[in-house]
């Protein structure tokens, strides 16, 4: 349905300045009428913009002066003006009804406030959004980087440090290449970081973020800021290359943050720059302007829970052992890293196959391959705030030649009643925590056992009093565990949906009682309800104290392990 212009200019005649124009995309733009406007809150004109696809299935704006981006707030880098407006399709309005809306939420949500000076101080709420608006109208194909990476907290004072320049990704890392974790998001980089280069970098604090008529705007005003931060020496040697010959050489870089955010700019005068990875050896000179840089963090506290989480240092300390790199262990692998873990060894002698495909966290590319390896190569590329040690051996291999002293967690994720035994004498020596987790067939329950450090899993040291099956909610008959012909191989069927709530009940309990003091042994089991054990293999029934999960899709149990 093509838009009517002369009937929603009639409908519309109080505020519009003129008949709109229909342009070669199918966009109809109407100037609205301004009152007069005092020279400091000039607005030259605004539009309303009627997008093709107007009104079934597109929205209209309104439409400032390019002049209007940064002078004025809820101006975004189109000219676009962000308010709340025309409510859209599907809300029981017709054209008209929804740019009468619109309108008015602009004269009085906008330009009533805007002229009273009743938005000046909206910058200040949005200081991130409108910097990353700065740096993209100036960015070039020539900059010589586009955004700098914080890894450690804001500094207490302003200081100069090292930092390195990432080519052909034009990222700059904000710290000394010697750094461990550096070193690890360098690697998991692989071809967007072929060539490394030395940086001198002015790290400053500062208590309020930059807003548009605060953040400098050329080299001077910059140097002046930077000089009010540093020390005399530290200035000097800073912005002064003559007292550092190398100096000369590298790039410098001003960066500006607090707990909000962070500003950065290059300063002009560093050595061109030669991309070894383009297929043509072009010299990149440096703008002889300062260049705004966008500014964002990588480290720990900010990527796994945006400082929301104040666990996250005491997990960055924390040593797990992982028993099992299977379908269970290596997705619980992966969560423990994202959550902040900082050590993990991951133990499990055996080899990717095609049949673990569909529910392992490692793709066909790995097949062939020791799970253990593989599993910390993928996950330590993602994730180098944790370090993943593999082990290729079996878990009876790993304790000979390995002891639990130092370590904090240990989790067996095998279902190997071997390895829990191996584990248990090992416990007598060096007594830590211990999570056992597993799955019942087709993922009917999944259980997480946890162990204070005092409690063991065999109150002697007889292997067949293996309680396992024993805390299960269901009896299950023997022909539920199918076994690979011709080895002594044996599987569970279900699919990788079906292990997601198991590997989020372990990783989750693993997390808690990495957090807290845990005072009792106990077992949290999630079990699910008689239609979908039905479903997979009739006629079975539950435990008694699993049976109130028969109504259910799926509940939560809590026991002491006794």
């Amino acid at each position: 349905m093509s838009v009517d212009l002369d009937a929603l200019s009639k409908a519309l005649a109080a505020e519009l300045v003129e008949p709109g124009v229909r342009g070669r995309d199918g966009t109809i733009v109407h100037r609205l009428k301004l009152p007069e406007i005092s020279a400091d809150r000039a607005i030259s004109f605004a539009e309303l913009i009627l997008p093709k696809g107007f009104p079934e299935e597109a929205v209209a704006r309104i439409r400032l002066p390019s002049d209007a981006i940064l002078r004025i707030p809820h101006v975004e880098k189109n000219e676009l003006l962000c308010i709340d407006g025309d409510p859209g399709p599907g809300r029981g309005l017709d054209a008209v009804q929804r740019l009468h809306t619109l309108v008015y939420n602009f004269y009085t949500g906008f330009l009533a406030p805007w002229l009273n000076g009743d938005l000046d101080g909206d910058f200040a709420k949005e200081p991130q959004n409108y910097w990353t608006i700065n740096v993209s109208r100036r960015r070039t194909s020539d900059d010589t980087a586009r955004v700098v990476w914080t890894v450690d907290d804001v500094p207490q004072k302003a200081q100069v440090r090292e930092g390195i320049l990432l080519l052909p990704s034009r990222l700059i890392i904000a710290a000394n290449g010697n750094n461990q974790f550096v070193q690890r998001i360098v690697a998991s980089l692989g071809l967007r970081a072929k060539q490394l280069i030395r940086v001198t970098i002015a790290d400053i604090p500062i208590s309020y973020s930059f807003v548009p008529n605060t953040w400098p705007r050329n080299i001077d005003e910059l140097q002046r800021l930077i000089q009010s931060r540093l020390n005399p020496y530290e200035y000097q040697s800073f912005l002064e290359p003559k007292l550092r010959k190398r100096r000369s050489r590298e790039h410098r870089v001003a960066l500006f943050r607090n707990q909000e955010g962070g500003f950065a700019f290059v300063l002009p005068g560093g050595p061109p720059i030669i991309n070894l990875a383009a297929s043509r050896h072009r010299a990149r000179r440096p703008r002889p302007t300062i260049q705004p840089l966008l500014v964002a963090r990588v480290d720990p506290k900010w990527t796994v829970g945006r400082d929301q989480i104040s666990q996250v240092p005491l997990r960055q300390r924390t040593r797990v052992v992982v028993f099992g790199a299977g379908a269970l262990g290596s997705p619980v692998v992966e969560q423990l890293a994202k959550a902040g873990i900082g050590h993990i060894t991951l133990v499990d002698s055996d080899t990717m196959e095609t049949a673990n495909l569909g529910r392992h966290l490692l793709g066909i590319q790995y097949v062939e391959y020791a799970k253990a390896k593989a599993v910390a190569e993928n996950v330590n590329r993602s994730h180098p705030s944790c370090v993943i040690t593999p082990c290729v051996n079996t878990a009876e291999e790993w304790l000979q030649s390995n002891t639990l002293k130092g370590v904090d967690v240990v989790l067996d994720l095998t279902g190997e009643a071997e390895v829990r035994w191996h584990l248990n004498e090992a416990r007598r020596k060096y007594p830590c925590l211990l999570l056992v987790g597993w799955m019942e067939p087709f993922v009917a329950a999944a259980h997480v056992c946890i162990l204070t450090p005092e409690t063991l899993w065999f109150s002697d040291q007889n292997i067949a009093e293996d309680r396992l099956k024993s805390l299960e909610a269901v009896d299950w008959p023997d022909d539920v565990i199918r076994q690979v012909p011709g080895c002594s191989s044996r599987f569970q069927a279900y699919t990788s949906a079906n292990a997601a709530y198991a590997i989020a009940l372990i990783s989750e309990n693993t997390l808690q009682a990495i957090d807290s003091e845990i005072n009792n042994s106990k077992i949290l089991s999630w079990v699910r309800g008689q239609e979908f054990l039905d479903k997979n293999w009739p006629m079975l029934t539950y435990r008694d104290w699993a049976a109130d999960a028969m109504q259910h899709i799926g509940i939560v149990k809590e026991r002491l392990f006794t």
